[in-house]
């Protein structure tokens, strides 16, 4: 028998089914070094060609952030959430402070804290719920469409915005409108 018949195969196959099991642990290996590091269980290695990792934000953890959450949610509660994120994030900066402020707020405390209460939920946590005939699968949908609707609040009362455009216009008006119909009708 070749010996090249046996190498060939054996070779495609490893290259095949062995390359994704590695990377998958490589990657498993990188994600632990990168929290252990986190938590500060290994030095540091500074270097001038690998700087120091940046210092992980106070009260953020690794999968802490509300997007991180939202994908452990279990399905529809995760689609809500993810859109409820995508609406927070296209939404325009308001113009008044205490919009603004609310929109922060909603964004990086009232949502993220919603759903870290969910997926913490213990079962007996679930069960102590369901006996006082609360579904926590209803609470948190509830939740999630009270922050939705807070936002559709904090967006149609968002008035600053309307009253600069109608302010520009006036302005507008009278600083070209007068003086260009005055020439149209004399002209003519």
């Amino acid at each position: 028998m070749d010996l090249e018949a046996i190498v060939v195969p054996a070779l495609f196959f490893g290259s095949v089914f062995g390359f994704p099991l590695l990377r998958r642990q490589m990657i498993h290996r990188h994600e632990l070094e990168r929290e252990a590091l986190r938590r500060g269980l290994l030095p540091t290695r500074v270097t001038q060609e690998h700087p120091a990792l940046p210092a992980p934000l106070p009260h953020v953890g690794a999968g802490d952030d509300a997007p991180t959450l939202a994908l452990r949610l279990p399905e529809p509660h995760r689609l809500f959430a993810l859109a409820l994120l995508c609406r927070l994030e296209d939404t325009p900066p308001p113009a008044e402070e205490r919009s603004r402020t609310l929109l922060s707020q909603i964004r990086l405390e009232y949502l993220p804290e919603t759903l870290r209460a969910y997926l913490h939920l213990t079962p007996a946590g679930r069960e102590q719920l369901r006996a006082q005939g609360r579904d926590p699968e209803g609470l948190l949908r509830e939740q999630l469409q009270r922050l939705n609707e807070g936002l559709d609040d904090l967006l149609r009362h968002d008035h600053a915005a309307a009253d600069r455009l109608l302010t520009q216009g006036y302005f507008l008006r009278d600083r070209f409108g007068a003086p260009h119909t005055e020439l149209l009708s004399r002209s003519r």
